[in-house]
């Protein structure tokens, strides 16, 4: 077969897209967003993250696995799951979650971080046998502030929250990604197309068939923030939540009641969906997400109207809302 000049240089260049930038997505997925107890409309607090064929969920509150089976998400993937505190509409479906996974065959390890008192909880389930994993749970409890969970290309860490009991919000970031390739800096170095490119842009050094030794440095631009994302639910306005959103690109922020209401709001613990916007404003975010939403507000327009005039890329939260977020990484 004879391949045209045009198709050779669609085809070269085809190839030189595959090896430099594939487009991977993370994506936010609200299985539960409302506060205190199910209603038909919404479910209690849990939010998904899934992050290059790994998932995540910060809270696991009742009928999130039912909530699963609606959306895009899979247990399967599932990593580790972040509980903030206590309250049954955080934490009671876990068991219902991991007794699933055991039905499905599960034999991947399970993470799961929260407050102290979570070995006793889970044992206690053992005992009783209403919990029985057929996989390894690796438990983390929380004592004090920093990073509770760490790999080679992100972290998890956690913060003290004021809510009623002892309360974690979380903060996922990943490290900072490649610069972007140089694909003429690399064609004027002679860097033949191919697993090359690949090499360089995780950070490898190659050498070349006339022995020249390319670093990543010579095709790579300046390294790139890495994504951001914080949660904090159940609080009142503190330092804890602040430092967790500094500079994130996401701010995932309880709002039981809308603006004007912080006097309740601060009696039991939570905040005002002004609260909330002052929080961002604060931590320079760059998104806010309004969750934990309380039912006697059916029209959640008052949560954002209540907010806007404080800062104004903000949305509210619905069940089963799935925000996509394009990235290009290094394959």
């Amino acid at each position: 077969m004879i391949i045209s000049s045009h198709c050779r240089r669609c085809l070269f260049f085809k190839l030189i897209y595959l090896y430099e930038v594939p487009i991977l997505s993370t994506r936010l997925v609200f299985l539960g967003t409302g506060s205190g107890k199910p209603t038909p409309s919404r479910g209690v607090s849990s939010v998904g993250l899934f992050r290059e064929g790994e998932l995540f969920l910060f809270d696991c509150g009742e009928g999130t696995q039912t909530q699963m089976a609606k959306s895009s998400l899979r247990p399967g993937g599932l990593k580790a799951i972040f509980i903030s505190h206590f309250h049954g509409d955080h934490v009671n479906g876990l068991p219902g979650l991991i007794g699933s996974m055991v039905l499905g065959n599960r034999e991947d390890p399970l993470t799961i971080v929260g407050p102290v008192g979570l070995n006793l909880w889970l044992s206690t389930l053992r005992k009783l046998n209403i919990l029985w994993p057929s996989f390894q749970l690796k438990v983390i409890e929380v004592t004090e502030p920093g990073v509770v969970y760490k790999t080679e290309s992100y972290r998890v860490s956690a913060d003290v929250l004021k809510h009623r009991i002892t309360c974690w919000g979380y903060r996922f970031e990943e490290f900072d990604r490649p610069g972007r390739f140089d694909l003429k800096k690399a064609q004027s170095l002679g860097i033949p197309p191919g697993p090359a490119y690949g090499n360089l842009q995780r950070g490898k050094s190659i050498t070349l068939e006339n022995g020249n030794v390319i670093e990543p440095d010579d095709v790579l631009g300046e390294a790139r923030p890495g994504l951001a994302l914080a949660y904090c639910c159940d609080t009142i306005p503190c330092e804890g939540a602040a430092n967790l959103a500094k500079d994130v690109d996401i701010l995932i922020h309880e709002s039981t009641y809308p603006g004007g209401e912080e006097k309740m709001a601060k009696k039991r613990g939570h905040s005002t969906s002004a609260d909330a916007a002052r929080c961002a404003k604060k931590a320079n975010a760059k998104k806010l997400i309004l969750t934990h939403l309380s039912q006697k507000h059916p029209n959640k327009s008052i949560f954002i109207e209540t907010c806007k005039s404080i800062f104004n890329n903000v949305i509210a939260a619905r069940d089963l809302l799935e925000i996509e977020l394009e990235r290009r990484e290094e394959k």
